[in-house]
């Protein structure tokens, strides 16, 4: 990000915000300090915030196998609705509901393909498995559980609407 860029975006939002939006798009597990400088903020406040982001399940907290920083990284639960809001957004429950059957049957011809239950037991079973087999394996897996996840968050919605409406 270049220094024009960084002026207007801490110009043009709260310390908060830049921090919430480090954590959205973190893959690993980062330190506070390191929080702090991708966040354009003070490391006291980046822990501040990152404190509120834990208690709100946005964000886990952990400690540093090699030392006694605390680490923290995006929560699973908050990157699964934040995808599941995503894909309720872009597609009908019916198609979804289609795909999700689509992807169960991906799911068991690799299964008896290679004689597993997962790609990490086809590669136990079979070393030789092709790379590009394995990931398309695990991209559906993980696909089908994002869409899963969109699935019953429909259902809930569905069920909300129904009590307010009593």
């Amino acid at each position: 990000m270049n220094e024009r860029a960084k002026e207007d975006w801490k110009r043009d939002t709260t310390p908060f915000d830049r921090v919430r939006s480090v954590m959205r798009t973190a893959y690993d597990p980062m330190t506070a300090a390191t929080v702090a400088e991708k966040s354009l903020t003070s490391e006291q406040t980046a822990r501040k915030h990152l404190r509120s982001l834990v208690e709100h399940g946005y964000v886990t907290e952990t400690a540093s196998p090699d030392s006694k920083a605390t680490l923290y990284r995006r929560a699973n639960d908050s990157l699964a609705l934040e995808q599941a809001r995503r894909i309720l957004d872009e597609t009908d429950v019916d198609t979804l509901s289609t795909r999700v059957l689509e992807m169960r049957e991906q799911l068991r011809e690799y299964g008896e393909r290679f004689n597993a239950d997962s790609p990490d037991g086809a590669v136990r079973a079979h070393a030789d498995i092709d790379p590009e087999t394995l990931m398309e394996w695990r991209t559906t897996r993980r696909n089908l559980a994002f869409a899963e996840v969109a699935l019953a968050l429909s259902s809930v919605e569905d069920v909300s609407g129904v009590a307010e409406a009593v």
